[in-house]
């Protein structure tokens, strides 16, 4: 009889960052895809914090109650379940993606993290992406491929392409954002409730 203890499975966890200013039908076709096609055990949202590059405006606060209601609306009887990660609206100071990396690995050394991107992004991570060369070689990617887009030659050691039956909805939360400014309500863009909850907490105006 062997004494040898089995090792308990490595939890495979998803990691969906951005601002989601405001969460998007976009965003939730992408997690869609991503159940659909990739075999997880969770999936983590990390709304990203402000950063010297691109000012967000709208709280964490305002951001992670909307992506709940993402959450609750479409995604309330996944198997695998979809939680929001924290980590980078509570780091302060520049966040960067290999950063988030190593925390994570850190903090949770028994997962195993894949960082969902679009593949357009492939093409900047090594040689634009802060500590991009080292991202490239140790990170474990997920990549959303656009029907009808081109990938580089050459890809990340460790990447998952995920690319059958996907559906693309070319809309960015700017498109939604200049909408409501407009004094449209971004449905179907947006979930009815979170165009509510924008209305009442009078987000997005001039």
């Amino acid at each position: 009889m062997s004494n040898k203890k089995t090792r308990p499975p490595v939890r495979r966890v998803v990691v969906y960052g951005g601002s989601f200013n405001p969460p998007h039908i976009g965003h939730a076709i992408a997690m869609e895809a991503v159940l659909r096609n990739f075999k997880c055990d969770e999936i983590w949202i990390m709304p990203s914090s402000e950063r010297l590059d691109k000012r967000i405006g709208v709280s964490g606060k305002d951001r992670v109650a909307m992506l709940k209601i993402m959450i609750k609306e479409f995604f309330a009887k996944s198997k695998s379940p979809i939680k929001i990660s924290m980590l980078e609206l509570n780091r302060p100071g520049l966040t960067t993606t290999y950063a988030t990396k190593s925390e994570l690995e850190k903090r949770y050394p028994k997962n195993r993290f894949y960082f969902l991107i679009g593949s357009e992004l492939l093409w900047n991570i090594r040689d634009k992406w802060v500590e991009g060369k080292e991202l490239w070689s140790s990170a474990n990617f997920l990549a959303i491929r656009r029907p009808g887009t081109k990938v580089p030659p050459k890809m990340p050691p460790n990447i998952k392409l995920v690319d059958k039956d996907i559906i693309w909805l070319n809309i960015s939360s700017t498109l939604v954002r200049n909408l409501i400014k407009k004094g449209y309500s971004a449905i179907p863009y947006i979930h009815p409730e979170i165009a509510e909850y924008i209305t009442k907490r009078k987000l997005y105006k001039k």
